[in-house]
């Protein structure tokens, strides 16, 4: 009780306190920085005391009284809920939460299913007042874990003030969570704290959640399509005196501030439009700095083969120079790194140029230099050079790609004498085995690559929950391949508690499929799936009321088992060479290729895949070179040729995605930082460029 008085009198205090007041000296610390530097000194002063959280839960002392101090009306004492228009009143400064919390909950705005820490911990996310807001209880069971968006269907919750249902924003699709748009700036603000104070919480966001807006990084650590949502949300709707007074008060709690709130465009300079500038307080920046490339930036050459050569361009550029700048790598490994420039004169620099790095793999292992830019009055600014030099034995994606032939391409081994090269077909021998295409025990989480809509809960393990006593629950499994033949689903599921007669019901792109009654013991429910697309959905889901278990999915095809049968002349054997074109091919048909080194103990390479090209009687020139350069978001490609389509590889070969542009532009994003191969194919050719994200 001594804690809730002294609280209560600080709290009191700054409840009246309308402007923000941030201590003299608080951001001191951030100054001159910018981007990811900015947000890492932004986290140290978040994080430099976090032994005055709350504790979670009712009760004095706890995140339920806290709410009464930052988020209640003082005129009609009513609790402020940005989750809908219903109107509730606290009951006094600590009263019990049991009966009250079954309508109004502790609304964690950044799903806590997306991250893990121990609740004791003193700076676990849990218990942080600068996310958690008191919430209409059924609109925060609709909004379940779904990340932030924009409805674009129809919904399958709406209150008038918050949205439940399937959006369409560029880089996610699938259920949403919209607030209204007074509130949107709120949230915002909200995720942008959350990925700057727990940035130390790098390795713990869960990524296996296609929902959660978070990556394996601590910066930017929000996906490219959460920050452009956000940073559009932040910029529409501002700072509101309601998020000011509920920071001073939250700072009267737990010590620490939102800085986006006190500094709304330090957003801007960390992942808006000023990201290449520093931050002062002042505003003028006068003095010599380096735009891009930030200090402490690691270039990532990726995995490459050795006897080797991979090149990669960092733009650079600076403003208010004194002089020329000097450019020098350094290192344990200099030897395998090279740049082309060593001298930029101040008016290339500050006009924004290129260094053109190259590394070539001599000596297997991890190969790290630095590059270090001085001069000009700047602050040195070094850039860590690293690449992972494989003596591994691997064939690599075909390149100038016909109608009639291909070269195929391999990396070196060690002591080989000569390559033998072998082309076939994959033909069927009668044989039919059945093959699991998706098999699912939940016994982690619900994977990536699933959509979750309505309510769906995996908090306990072994299966996931359909429905709630409100609201429906679906789940959609990833794109299967069902082009080639039927399949046989097979669901393992129970009814919920006493939801007698709760039915399940399965569809094949969002048509009828099966509907099975489970019972109270589990039980293994089977259908037959009917040969379909190339990316067939299928949709398991529960009304209402009739909730249901799922503790086992898998699907598998009746597939023909398939033999090599090698071209005419194929094996063949070659000299010691890395390429070789193959011809007299049939146009658009499917071919693979292998490579066996000769005269040493190297053992058959990896199959690739090789589609020829289809004969067409008109073929577009192509008029421009094609060149790609490095962004923020990813990989921008330009000068593309009309009616093509982009195949991404890694350097195994393996297909990471396929694309149309609908323009000379496109952007592309990756699972991970390293070296990549896009083809480009155009009627009957394809080419072939290695690009480094």
């Amino acid at each position: 009780m001594k804690k809730f008085l002294v609280l209560s009198a600080i709290l009191y205090g700054f409840m009246f306190s309308v402007p923000a007041v941030e201590p003299t000296g608080y951001y001191n610390s951030i100054e001159g920085k910018k981007a990811a530097a900015l947000k890492t000194a932004l986290h140290t002063i978040i994080c430099q005391d976090t032994t005055h959280y709350l504790d979670y839960g009712s009760g004095a002392g706890k995140t339920w009284e806290g709410f009464y101090y930052t988020d209640r009306n003082l005129t009609t004492n009513a609790v402020v809920d940005m989750y809908s228009d219903s109107v509730r009143y606290f009951p006094n400064p600590n009263p019990d939460f049991v009966s009250f919390g079954q309508v109004i909950h502790i609304e964690h705005s950044v799903p806590k299913s997306w991250w893990g820490c121990d609740i004791t911990h003193p700076d676990c996310p849990a218990k942080d007042l600068h996310h958690l807001y008191p919430a209409d209880g059924p609109a925060n069971s609709s909004k379940n874990d779904n990340p932030l968006g924009v409805v674009s269907g129809t919904p399958s919750y709406n209150n008038g003030v918050s949205k439940v249902g399937p959006g369409n924003y560029p880089g996610y699709v699938g259920a949403v969570f919209e607030p209204a748009d007074q509130y949107k700036g709120d949230f915002a603000r909200s995720y942008f704290y959350m990925a700057t104070a727990y940035e130390h919480y790098a390795r713990k966001w869960d990524t296996s959640k296609p929902e959660n807006m978070m990556e394996h990084n601590t910066y930017p650590v929000l996906k490219p399509w959460a920050i452009q949502l956000l940073l559009d949300w932040s910029r529409k709707d501002p700072v509101s005196g309601k998020e000011i007074t509920r920071d001073e008060v939250v700072y009267g709690i737990q010590k620490n501030r939102n800085p986006y709130i006190d500094h709304p465009e330090l957003i801007e300079y960390i992942w808006g439009n000023k990201t290449t500038i520093p931050y002062l307080l002042s505003g003028n920046v006068d003095f010599p700095y380096l735009n891009y490339p930030n200090n402490e930036d690691t270039v990532q050459f990726g995995t490459v083969y050795f006897d080797q050569t991979v090149n990669m361009t960092v733009n650079l550029k600076a403003m208010n120079l004194s002089g020329d700048l000097s450019v020098a790598l350094s290192g344990i490994n200099t030897s395998d790194f090279a740049v082309d420039k060593t001298i930029l004169t101040k008016a290339e620099a500050e006009a924004g140029t290129s260094l053109m790095l190259q590394f070539a793999a001599q000596t297997t292992g991890v190969r790290t230099a630095q590059l270090t830019v001085s001069g000009g009055g700047i602050t040195p600014v070094i850039i860590y050079l690293k690449a992972i030099a494989s003596d591994d034995f691997v064939a690599l994606p075909a390149s100038n790609i016909s109608s009639t032939g291909f070269s195929a391409n391999w990396t070196a081994s060690a002591s080989a004498t000569g390559y033998s090269v072998d082309v076939y077909k994959l033909e069927p021998n009668g044989v039919i085995n059945p093959v699991s295409i998706l098999e699912e025990n939940f016994l982690l989480t619900v994977p990536a690559g699933w959509i979750k809509e309505g309510y769906t809960d995996n908090s306990l393990a072994d299966f996931v929950k359909l429905a709630s006593t409100t609201n429906y629950g679906k789940l959609t499994l990833p794109a299967l391949d069902l082009s080639v033949s039927p399949a046989v689903l097979t669901v393992g599921a129970k009814q919920y508690s006493n939801d007698t007669g709760a039915k399940l019901t399965a569809t094949l792109d969002n048509q009828p499929l099966a509907i099975w009654t489970t019972g109270i013991a589990n039980q293994d429910f089977t259908v037959t799936i009917p040969k379909g697309n190339i990316t067939s959905s299928i949709t398991l889901s529960a009304i209402a009321g009739k909730r249901v278990y799922i503790d086992y999915i898998k699907a598998e095809s009746q597939v023909a088992v398939k033999l090599p049968v090698s071209v005419q002349t194929y094996p063949k054997s070659v000299l010691k060479i890395l390429s070789y074109p193959i011809d007299g091919l049939v146009s658009d048909s499917t071919y693979y290729y292998t490579i066996t080194p000769q005269g040493n103990s190297g053992i058959k390479s990896n199959q690739i895949k090789v589609q020829t090209g289809i004969i067409s009687a008109v073929k577009e020139p192509v008029t421009k070179a094609i060149y790609w350069s490095q962004s923020a978001s990813g990989v921008e490609v330009h000068n593309l040729p009309t009616a093509c389509t982009l195949h991404v590889l890694d350097l195994m070969g393996k297909k990471i995605q396929t694309l149309n542009p609908v323009s000379s532009s496109i952007l592309l994003t990756f699972p991970q930082k390293g070296l990549y191969l896009l083809q480009i194919q155009q009627n009957n050719t394809r080419r072939t460029y290695k690009i480094i994200n």
